[in-house]
């Protein structure tokens, strides 16, 4: 039997593999990641998470043992931004506006699932010259350290404990959460250019 977990990792494979393509990761993996870019991303992440834990804890009670307090990136993308005086991007209160508990689990998959490749891309900018010089004080990338596979292990558990009874709602949504992303990259990159 396919677990949930197996489920959004397998029908969400395409959206994921398309976000990654949008967000730069060629750029990345070659090292020539520009400052700009490195913006733009930062700011597309703090608009996803803002709105995201702004969703959950809208949810308290369900999101009790998803321990939010300890999940929160928003703080970590605002320092990264004021640390270059870069604008915060304005807040977008409807993004998750209306998703159920079980929607925003789905949400919640893409937001924990940029953690864990959050520690892949702090390498890469590591190796990046135009870059290295703002990582100094860096926060998000760094994400949860040396507990990114304990946080994944223990997110996955209450995926499974929450999410399992209505697994095609979840899955659904956290594609839903994938475009939502991504169409946040796009709004951001108009902003920065327009």
């Amino acid at each position: 039997m396919t677990t949930l977990l197996e489920r959004l990792r397998s029908e969400t494979r395409s959206l994921h593999e398309q976000t990654e393509q949008l967000f730069y990761t060629e750029s990345l993996k070659n090292g020539t990641l520009s400052v700009d870019e490195y913006r733009h991303l930062l700011r597309t992440h703090q608009l996803f998470h803002q709105a995201l834990e702004a969703a959950i804890d809208c949810q308290s009670d369900f999101f009790l043992d998803y321990e939010p307090e300890n999940r929160r990136k928003t703080d970590w993308l605002v320092a990264d931004l004021a640390y270059m005086n870069e604008p915060l991007p304005v807040f977008i209160p409807d993004l998750f506006a209306n998703w159920s508990p079980v929607q925003l689990l789905g949400a919640a998959y893409v937001g924990e699932g940029s953690m864990l490749g959050g520690t892949f891309i702090w390498k890469l900018l590591q190796k990046n010259e135009s870059i290295q010089p703002l990582l100094e004080n860096a926060r998000f990338y760094r994400g949860y350290g040396a507990d990114t596979g304990a946080y994944w292990r223990r997110f996955g558990d209450f995926v499974t404990l929450n999410g399992t009874p209505n697994a095609d709602e979840v899955v659904a949504a956290a594609g839903q959460a994938f475009s939502g992303y991504q169409d946040i990259f796009r709004e951001v990159m108009v902003v920065n250019n327009g």
